[in-house]
C-alpha cells in the first residue's frame, strides 16, 4: 500500500502553496489535478506511471506533475511521498518565472528526474517544514514565504549539478533512468554496467535491492505496465501491444500478464468496458 506524508496542509482558496496527503488509494488509480505538484520520494520505490509512461522512482527523487498531467502510482514497494501542489491559478507576489525552474523537473520525462543525497533531502524536509510553519500563511511574511520556496527550489537543482558519479546510489539512478528509455529493448548488461562504471554484480545487487526484482524482470514489469495502459486506453489487439512492448509472441506476453495482474490481457480490455 503506497502511504504519504502524516503531516496534512490543506489549501484554502487563493493559496499558492499547499502540503497534501490524499487517500492512498486515490493514488493507485489514474487521475489528474487542477494544481500542480513538486514531488520528493522520502522512503520506498515504485513505479510513477504518467501519461500512459511508467518510470521507476525511489528514495531521493524528486519531480514535478503538471496540471491535467495524468497519473498514477504502480507499487513495486511502499512509497512514502513528500507532496506540495501549486495551485497555477494564483500567481506569487515576489517570485517570477520559477516555474522554468520546476519545469526541469518534469515527471514526463525519466531524464528530467532529479536525485537527492541523504543529506540534502533531510535539508529540504527542514526547509519544507519551514514554509508550512502557521505563521507563515500571515501576509505580512509571504515575502519570506516565497523567499523559502525559492531556496528549496534552488537547493534541488543545485543538487543535480552537485551529485558524485562516484556515488554508487548515484550510478544506480542514472542507470535506471536510462533503462526506462529503453525499456522495450534487449540489453547485454555486462556492457550497460560498463557504461555506468559499475561491475556487472553490483549493478544486479543494487537494482534488485532497489526494486525488489532482477534485472531481467524489473524491465518485464516497466513492459507490462506499458501494455496495461495500452489495453485500457487504446484499440489495439493484443498481438500488437505485445510486440511494440519488447515481447517475443503474445502467449508469453498472455502468460506473463496474468501471473503479474492475475488476469489475462484479454480479461482486462473487457474490464474496460
Amino acid at each position: 500500500m503506497i502511504t504519504l506524508t502524516t503531516e496534512y496542509y490543506f489549501a484554502s482558496t487563493g493559496d499558492k502553496l499547499a502540503m497534501y496527503a490524499s487517500d492512498p488509494e486515490d493514488n493507485n488509480c489514474e487521475h489528474s489535478h487542477e494544481f500542480d505538484e513538486l514531488v520528493i520520494v522520502e522512503h520506498g520505490h515504485g513505479l510513477h506511471v504518467i501519461n500512459g509512461r511508467p518510470l521507476y522512482i525511489q528514495q531521493g527523487d524528486v519531480f514535478y506533475v503538471k496540471s491535467g498531467d495524468f497519473h498514477f502510482y504502480d507499487e513495486l514497494g511502499t512509497l512514502k511521498l513528500i507532496n506540495i501542489l501549486i495551485n497555477p491559478q494564483v500567481p506569487f507576489q515576489y517570485l517570477q518565472q520559477i516555474d522554468t525552474l520546476l519545469g526541469q523537473f518534469s515527471a514526463q520525462q525519466a531524464s528530467c528526474y532529479g536525485w537527492l543525497s541523504p543529506e540534502t533531502r533531510m535539508a529540504c524536509k527542514e526547509m519544507i517544514a519551514q514554509i508550512f510553519l502557521p505563521e507563515m500563511r500571515e501576509a505580512e511574511n509571504q515575502a519570506l514565504r516565497e523567499a523559502r520556496f525559492f531556496q528549496l527550489v534552488t537547493t534541488l537543482q543545485y543538487a543535480q549539478t552537485q551529485a558524485e558519479y562516484s556515488s554508487t546510489k548515484y550510478k544506480l539512478h542514472k542507470l535506471l533512468t536510462w533503462l526506462q528509455e529503453h525499456c522495450f529493448e534487449d540489453h547485454n548488461w555486462q556492457q550497460l554496467a560498463e557504461r555506468f562504471h559499475l561491475t556487472t554484480r553490483t549493478a544486479f545487487r543494487h537494482i534488485k535491492e532497489a526494486t525488489g526484482l532482477t534485472p531481467d524482470n524489473y524491465l518485464k514489469r516497466l513492459r507490462l505496465v506499458s501494455a496495461r495502459v495500452k489495453l485500457r486506453e487504446t484499440e489495439m489487439s493484443v498481438t500488437e501491444i505485445a510486440y511494440l512492448c519488447g515481447f517475443a509472441n503474445s502467449n508469453h506476453f498472455t502468460t506473463l500478464y496474468k501471473k503479474v495482474f492475475g488476469i489475462t490481457p484479454s480479461e482486462e480490455r473487457r474490464q474496460k468496458g
